[in-house]
């Protein structure tokens, strides 16, 4: 377990000097305080369960005789490691380094995850009986959908039982109450030859409906969010360009959403924010976080990728701008208004996702990393005011533990 950040010392300090002669002279002196944490770019971030440092009672040295009345403290309330504080925390200088095999052991992911084929959090575990690698998944209810590495989407149902298949999907999303998903199937790919089409579905309890869209090259799910679901695409005549379109299940044809331009990366979970890059930009371009409904940009940052959103929309989720390696190496939870740095992990992160309105959920490399065989991973939770850290699942030999679209 690591130890929570070292808080400086600071009091109230009460000096009286007395000069005894032929008058006597008393000169006091009160030096304001407060409390923060100290500013260290390597502190190791605490666990969630951890006590707080005590804080020390100003001792006053009395030097004369003459009574000192000290002002009554007025008690700081301790803030709560699992509710959101009514105080703006001081954000520290540098990131918390974590040391994700030392910290202690939380509350499993209250979403859900998935660790090799097994589908794992905020459900009962299912196994996807697919011999190919998963890349992606959605609880349906009490069934789960995945499409795996060959773009077959399986329905398991709650037995294990494989009920549907269907192919050449490659994109699927999920809303956040697990009652609905979203999907699109595609041609076959042919060497040689420009394919159009797509399907998109959207996938209830009970009910499956689509809508065709014959002028499709590429498409991408991005969200399923206020009976919406959000894709991008590109089309024929704009094939360098992929544009953002909303679907309302039931309707004739989709919309283009012309207020936000370039190649949106994320749209938060109530599809009020996008996080867009410059169209044909490289893995390098500048992300701007965007109001969908108005077109107004919030801000622009080419330090990271806004890669998602708490669901109160409060907090972006960013990652290095700049990068080469199999992970991330920060994760930076940023003002969605202003683009301000808040908090900040240094790892070796896979993927960051929102828990909650408070919480990160971070996908965390223990050892090894990359294709290593003898790769180890784990499962963080980093809470919002504090910047503390715990555990939420166990190590294990995986190369990657991903979360639900």
């Amino acid at each position: 377990m690591t130890t929570p950040p070292k808080r400086q010392p600071n009091g109230r300090l009460i000096a009286v000097v007395a000069a005894i002669a032929v008058a006597a002279v008393a000169v006091g002196g009160a030096l304001a305080y407060r409390q923060r944490p100290e500013a260290a770019a390597s502190a190791l971030a605490a666990p969630l369960g951890g006590a707080p440092s005590p804080t020390p009672s100003p001792t006053p040295s009395m030097l004369t005789s003459t009574p000192v009345v000290l002002p009554k403290p007025t008690p700081t309330p301790k803030p709560s490691l699992t509710q959101k504080s009514t105080t703006t925390p001081e954000t520290p200088s540098g990131p918390v380094a974590l040391e994700a095999a030392k910290l202690t052991q939380g509350k499993s992911p209250q979403l859900t995850y998935w660790v090799h084929r097994t589908v794992l959090g905020a459900g009962k575990e299912l196994k996807v009986p697919v011999s190919a690698s998963l890349m992606s998944v959605v609880r349906l209810g009490s069934s789960v959908l995945a499409t795996s590495a060959g773009g077959e989407l399986l329905k398991v149902d709650s037995t294990g039982a494989v009920v549907r298949r269907t192919p050449q999907v490659m994109t699927l999303t999920g809303t956040a109450d697990q009652t609905a998903a979203a999907y699109a199937a595609t041609p076959p790919v042919v060497v040689g030859e420009q394919t159009y089409g797509a399907t998109l579905y959207s996938e209830t309890g009970g009910s499956q409906q689509s809508v065709k869209l014959p002028d499709v090259q590429s498409i991408h799910v991005l969200a399923y969010a206020k009976d919406k679901i959000y894709y991008k695409a590109n089309v024929k005549g704009a094939l360098t360009t992929m544009k953002l379109y909303s679907w309302t299940p039931g309707a004739a044809k989709p919309v283009l959403m012309k207020t936000v331009t370039g190649d949106v990366m994320a749209v938060s979970d109530d599809g009020r924010l996008a996080s867009t890059q410059p169209w044909n930009s490289s893995a390098d371009g500048c992300s701007t976080v965007v109001e969908i409904a108005t077109g107004k940009k919030r801000f622009t940052t080419c330090d990271y990728h806004v890669t998602g959103f708490t669901p109160d929309d409060a907090v972006a989720i960013g990652t290095p701008a700049y990068g080469d390696s199999y992970c991330s190496n920060i994760i930076t939870a940023l003002d969605s208004h202003s683009g301000a740095v808040g908090r900040q992990w240094s790892g070796c992160f896979y993927r960051a996702v929102a828990e909650d309105d408070q919480h990160l959920l971070m996908s965390t490399v223990v050892t090894g990393g990359g294709q290593d065989p003898n790769t180890k991973t784990t499962v963080v939770r980093c809470t919002l005011d504090t910047a503390r850290c715990e555990r939420a699942t166990d190590v294990v030999a995986a190369n990657l533990i991903d979360f639900a679209r």
